[in-house]
């Protein structure tokens, strides 16, 4: 195999991505004293209100065990409610009042991290990337 091919390596050039990215919204959303990923799963569940672990988790395309134990830390922080659901399909899980504040506080954060970013690809750009991840998420 040739070096170059090797500097085409889709995992590689992604993960590199996402850590970068990770790195970028994580520096923003602390202000609003949660990570990243805790944003994403709020926002999650702001979106899909009531919905049970393994729905949120296919949503978000992240492992079961993840998703507990974020949801957990989200509520000792007092951000999510969690209850069993009614038809004994697993727990769902709402935000509280604090943890719909916190997300419409930590809102104009995100927005900023997409105009950085949008502005780093350019509009055109970044739609197009958008698009690709979508494609790679269905592989």
């Amino acid at each position: 195999m040739e070096k170059d091919d090797l500097s085409l390596c889709v995992l590689d050039n992604a993960r590199k991505a996402a850590r970068a990215v990770s790195r970028h919204y994580d520096r923003l959303a602390r202000r609003s004293g949660i990570t990243a990923a805790q944003f994403s799963v709020l926002s999650a569940i702001a979106r899909t209100d009531r919905r049970t672990t393994g729905e949120l988790a296919d949503r978000l395309s992240m492992e079961r065990t993840t998703l507990v134990r974020n949801v957990a830390l989200l509520e000792r922080k007092g951000l999510v409610r969690s209850s069993v659901s009614g038809e004994a399909r697993g727990k769902c899980h709402r935000l509280t009042e604090r943890g719909a504040a916190l997300l419409e506080e930590a809102m104009p954060l995100w927005r900023q991290a997409q105009n950085d970013v949008r502005e780093h690809l350019g509009s055109e750009e970044f739609i197009k990337t958008i698009n690709a991840l979508k494609r790679l998420s269905q592989i």
